[in-house]
């Protein structure tokens, strides 16, 4: 950037042009995220100070989060911000960046009619927004959150505290249910729902991912081993053991698993019942199990 008199409209332009030159997806969008961020305002705002100067105290800084654009880390990670469920969030390299079809498991699990306060468990919570979220909208609830990554932990801790829910949820290290397995009251080890958001890329997909999230997010939370079910497998297995009378699994699942979860479940006696419910994209993205009234954990 030359020498001059730089405007938050000549800015956004020249950064648009030149993230659109290096491929970015988003090239405006991003611009407008990045420098708003950068001056501490809204995209609205920007477009209201349009002519207002940028001087080189924010110029400086400013080149350095278009580098950082340029080699595809994402925005979230270059901002530690997203929103989820109109909720603000700190993310980082150490968790997954929350997307939009996350946004409908939680909803799927609050517009559950219930008079009666929830046990929730969390698998592989990540940056926690799904436990906090839920736990800012039921605060009755008594919530479980599991991760095998003590640094993904660490975020959601971060979380939870930013939204002042750190006494509503517990949060415990290890692999899937392995934390849960050593509770030593018995009636703590059973709940009434147990969600998930989980790995489900398979091994050989990595190469047709985008820059952003191949390079840049934690391969633990993406990938799933050659047919992206090994996590997913597990949860169906070992779900029953954990789910209270009538209790509910709710996961995520991949574009195309329908068919291979199906199978999966159907060979699973413990549920009396599933249904697969469509993303945005009408495409199968979330399951939902239930166990009967009758079911008795192992």
């Amino acid at each position: 950037m030359p020498n001059k008199i730089w405007r938050v409209m000549d800015l956004l332009d020249w950064t648009s042009g030149y993230f659109e030159q290096h491929g970015i997806p988003n090239p405006r969008l991003d611009a407008e995220v990045l420098l708003g961020h950068l001056l501490d305002k809204s995209r609205l705002q920007l477009y209201l100070h349009f002519e207002m100067p940028v001087f080189q105290e924010h110029l400086t800084p400013f080149r350095e989060l278009i580098k950082r654009r340029i080699e595809h880390t994402p925005v979230s990670y270059i901002t530690n911000r997203k929103e989820f469920l109109s909720l603000d969030f700190y993310v980082d390299e150490r968790v997954l960046i929350p997307r939009p079809e996350t946004e409908q498991l939680v909803e799927t699990v609050l517009a559950t009619n219930t008079d009666t306060p929830q046990r929730l468990l969390e698998l592989g919570t990540g940056s926690g927004v799904i436990a906090t979220s839920l736990a800012v909208h039921q605060a009755e609830w008594d919530i479980v959150a599991t991760d095998i990554s003590e640094p993904a932990l660490a975020v959601a801790q971060k979380n939870a505290e930013a939204h002042a829910c750190t006494t509503q949820i517990t949060f415990m290290s290890g692999d899937l249910f392995e934390p849960i397995k050593m509770i030593d009251i018995p009636e703590k080890r059973q709940f009434d729902w147990i969600v998930c958001n989980p790995p489900y890329i398979k091994n050989v997909e990595r190469d047709s991912l985008s820059l952003d999230v191949r390079d840049h997010e934690p391969e633990i939370a993406l990938f799933a081993g050659d047919d992206g079910l090994t996590v997913i497998r597990r949860l169906i297995s070992e779900a029953p053991q954990y789910l209270s009378p009538n209790g509910k699994l709710l996961f995520e699942i991949g574009a195309t698993q329908a068919e291979s979860v199906c199978a999966l479940i159907n060979a699973e006696p413990a549920y009396c019942r599933y249904e697969f419910l469509k993303d945005y994209a009408k495409k199968d993205r979330l399951v939902l199990a239930s166990v009967p009234s009758a079911h008795i954990p192992v």
